[in-house]
């Protein structure tokens, strides 16, 4: 007998989350049909627990960077063929209690991609953190053309039409910002919900470092759009 696809799957990017992962897919695994972790090349026990907790485990061999694990995730997704697919990170700042909310947007069909933003709710967030959010998301909307009040947010759910079009050429932290450049692209419809986030946990990464590196990502990404808008434009492009 065949089996049949899920409809519904939640993959989980992580990186030396050991001491989140195991709440987060089980938390998870109540909303969601299957759950999968794209375990960046950990160097901890995330795998094992991740396991232990109900996950279908892809390891990578070495630490790629985010951008490769959505990658990773996406391509699983295209040979799954599922209907929908929620991304969320495994560090326990997203509440998989609100999975849901993403969820119940796209059987609506009125969305292709659904962002769940941490400034539609009142949230404590650092200010420097939120400082550096809203410069990223106003640079992410004027090169994309798609407005949204969170562009960083890793809490997302796609629906197939949007998992077939979502190709990375980021590695890096800056593939969000990627996903919205190809969205507008595309034309997929985006809508957001708000959603809580958690900031309990020290940060992994200099934020003023890892900020100024995909800004400049971000940058480079509108350039080479409107370079490429221009050149087909302008009959540059055959």
């Amino acid at each position: 007998m065949k089996k049949e696809r899920p409809k519904i799957i939640a993959v989980i990017p992580a990186y030396n989350e050991e001491r989140h992962i195991g709440e987060v897919v089980r938390k998870t695994r109540l909303y969601v049909d299957q759950v999968f972790v794209i375990d960046d090349g950990s160097t901890d026990r995330t795998e094992e627990i991740a396991r232990t907790a109900g996950a279908t485990v892809i390891k990578h061999k070495e630490n790629m960077g985010k951008g490769e694990a959505v990658n990773t995730a996406f391509n699983l997704a295209r040979e799954i063929r599922p209907l929908i697919m929620v991304l969320l990170d495994g560090d326990n700042q997203h509440d998989p209690d609100e999975i849901p909310l993403l969820v119940n947007k796209l059987l609506d069909k009125k969305c292709d991609m659904v962002v769940g933003s941490r400034f539609m709710r009142q949230n404590e967030i650092p200010a420097y953190r939120m400082l550096g959010q809203h410069v990223l998301t106003l640079t992410t909307n004027l090169g994309s053309g798609i407005k949204l009040t969170d562009s960083q947010s890793g809490f997302r759910a796609f629906s197939l039409a949007a998992i077939d079009q979502m190709h990375f050429n980021e590695s890096g932290l800056s593939v969000e910002s990627e996903m919205q450049f190809i969205a507008g692209e595309k034309r997929l419809k985006v809508q957001e919900v708000p959603i809580s986030t958690n900031y309990d946990d020290e940060v992994k990464r200099n934020p003023i470092v890892h900020g100024v590196g995909v800004l400049l990502r971000v940058i480079s990404l509108s350039l080479q759009k409107n370079l490429v808008g221009g050149m087909l434009r302008g009959g540059g492009l055959n």
